[in-house]
């Protein structure tokens, strides 16, 4: 063990030679409000490495077409609409202020929305910029090592990510990847794409690797999505169209071509991929001939939004050769529709109301769906929604992404409300400056979701129903110190019926120092608990995270999962079960201009683990550097903000 802790020891020294980075301690606080999250362990990786990219180069609010404001999935339709309108009748957007003074903004949004745009303008106020926005061009590289066995055996990862973006009007990007358990070489999974856009015909065309999220997700809305609901804002997606891909996983991407075209309010998008062509490049699989194929049309405008959307994918199989048949016979392939689906989805927004449905059919599985809901600004500072959905055992889950209970969007109907509420004095945020330096001093949430499965589902013979319900309250009781606490229940008809989870957050700032507290418990089968203490330090040329804890979860099913900090675009939230402690080390540092260093040490142990009459488990060690360079970046000298 000592070992391990002067290898952790020794890395950060020679780290400290080289660098700095961007304070990202605002970073998981603002995807978490941005995607209606309450706590860090409900985020879903790939967005966060999604809008990581935005955290490291902006989105410019007053260069960007509508079609790559809408494509970034930072703003609903309605956002989307309101900007360009803004800028058409009133020039640039020139403060954060003035931003979230439009109409589907407010302040706590734009407070988020900040980490992720830029308000850069080369125009006078009233006027419209013309000027091309920046170029930059970004590489980074990250690689790790690790140790999970008893024999302390090395195991090594890396990855690679580059973007080009060429003003605005074309832009690319590869990423590539091997994980502990792959070959070095070829990487295990790899993404590319390369984008054009129109700045005097309003289109755009992506070759490559892509993502599709249309109208609420209950048709199109591919890859990874978190279960549950926490708050009201998590109620209603934010669907971004066709929207370039450069994820090191590839998870819920097409490899093909797509485009889309507008003109007013109208759009039309337009894709086609080949859902085996990722493995088939990869090495996996023979490339399997099947052809992934769709549109959607759609009207955007001030009030809200309608679009229509249909894809299938044609499967062909191989035709068996009649015996007797002469060596030269020539092969013939069978067609059918494999998927097939249907949908339209409607938005609008009025005096502070936002009503959404989408109905979908899948005319492979001959099953209808449907789901719609409501949020209503109550009152200044009280936001609530609710939520029905209706997903029959024989509607297909595959391409889906809707909001729901469970894993899959098929077998379940359901219903949700929340609440969310903020009141009391603006208290300032010790370290923070500018707009959004402060919030409100209480902030909360309370949500109920009740679903029930009229078949099988989860390893039961018969028909399940469960109830959740979630509270959550957040005290900012000084500058310095604020109080987040969290209870969620739990009730099901199968596997074990009741889970309570019950977490406590304490975290003190002052100056350029940070301080948070944890402690977890839950009961399930039994009673686990997580307990860690972190300190932190910031400045214009570092900062450093420490983080010790413990934890206890002798069964599978009372596990904890807790957030662990990381380098921008890499996420984690392990499981932890058994008896043990682990320690961490996080840091970030520029050596130069447009050059960030990040590193990371854990380690892992379970020195307690034969307390609880199981089999000791092998300490676990890992190290990681990720090196981010801007390679180039030019402006035009008239481009401020």
């Amino acid at each position: 063990m000592s070992r391990m802790f002067l290898i952790v020891a020794l890395a950060w020294l020679a780290s400290c030679l080289a660098a700095y980075c961007r304070d990202d301690d605002g970073f998981i606080p603002a995807v978490m409000a941005l995607t209606g999250c309450r706590s860090e362990e409900e985020l879903d990786g790939h967005e966060v490495e999604r809008l990581a990219e935005y955290y490291e180069t902006p989105l410019y609010l007053n260069y960007a077409s509508r079609s790559v404001l809408f494509s970034s999935g930072l703003l609903s339709a309605y956002q989307v609409a309101v900007i360009a309108d803004h800028r058409a009748l009133s020039g640039d957007i020139l403060s954060y202020e003035e931003l979230s003074s439009l109409d589907g903004f407010g302040h706590e949004f734009v407070s988020a929305l900040k980490s992720f745009v830029s308000l850069a303008s080369s125009s006078l106020p009233g006027t419209s910029s013309s000027a091309p926005p920046v170029i930059r061009n970004t590489l980074s590289v990250n690689s790790g090592v690790r140790n999970r066995t008893a024999e302390f055996l090395p195991e090594g990862s890396y990855s690679m990510k580059y973007r080009i973006d060429a003003g605005g009007v074309f832009e690319a990007g590869i990423s590539m990847r091997s994980s502990y358990e792959a070959s070095h070489y070829p990487p295990e999974t790899f993404s590319f794409f390369a984008a054009w856009h129109g700045r005097r015909l309003p289109c755009r065309v992506i070759a490559g690797d892509y993502r599709l999220r249309f109208g609420q997700g209950l048709a199109l809305w591919p890859g990874f999505s978190m279960g549950g609901i926490a708050a009201p804002e998590a109620f209603s997606r934010k669907p971004s169209g066709i929207s370039s891909y450069n994820s090191y996983s590839g998870e819920g991407s097409f490899r093909g071509i797509a485009a889309d075209f507008g003109t007013g309010g109208f759009n039309v998008s337009v894709f086609a991929a080949m859902p085996g062509l990722r493995d088939w490049m990869d090495g996996e699989d023979e490339l399997c001939p099947d052809l992934f194929y769709g549109a959607n049309a759609g009207w955007y405008g001030m009030s809200g939004q309608v679009s229509l959307t249909c894809y299938a994918v044609s499967s062909f199989m191989e035709d068996d050769i009649p015996s007797g048949a002469s060596p030269g016979t020539l092969r013939t392939y069978s067609h059918f529709f494999s998927t097939a689906k249907c949908s339209a989805d409607a938005r609008f927004s009025f005096s502070g109301t936002d009503l959404f449905a989408e109905v979908a059919y899948d005319i492979a599985g001959h099953s209808p769906a449907a789901i719609a809901g409501a949020g209503i600004s109550v009152s200044d500072g009280v936001y609530a929604a609710a939520l029905l959905r209706y997903y029959p055992p024989g509607y297909s889950a595959e391409y889906s992404g809707a909001v729901r209970s469970g894993t899959r969007c098929s077998n379940e109907y359901g219903g949700s409300c929340a609440l969310s509420h903020s009141s009391g004095a603006w208290v300032g945020i010790a370290g923070r400056t500018g707009f959004g330096s402060s919030e409100k001093r209480f902030r909360g949430t309370l949500s109920v979701d009740a679903s029930y499965s009229p078949e099988p589902k989860y390893g039961v013979d018969t028909s399940s129903f469960q109830v959740k319900a979630v509270a959550s309250e957040n005290i900012r009781v000084s500058p310095f110190f604020c109080i987040s606490m969290r209870l969620s229940e739990r009730f099901r008809t199968y596997g074990r019926p009741f889970r309570t989870d019950i977490r406590t957050d304490l975290k003190c700032s002052f100056r350029s120092w940070d301080c948070n507290l944890r402690l977890n418990m839950l009961h399930c089968d039994g009673f686990s608990f997580l307990s860690y203490a972190e300190a932190g330090y910031r400045s214009d040329r570092l900062t450093v995270w420490l983080r010790a804890g413990v934890f206890r979860a002798d069964d599978w099913d009372d596990r904890i999962y807790a957030y662990e900090r990381d380098a921008p675009g890499s996420f984690s939230v392990p499981a932890y079960y058994g008896r043990g402690c682990w320690t961490a080390l996080t840091a970030g540092w520029k050596f130069a201009k447009g050059f960030r260093l990040y590193f990371r040490g854990a380690f892992t142990c379970y020195p307690w683990q034969r307390l609880a009459g199981k089999d000791s488990r092998p300490a676990r060690a890992e190290l990681k550097l990720q090196l981010s360079v801007d390679l180039f970046a030019y402006a035009s000298s008239d481009v401020s903000g």
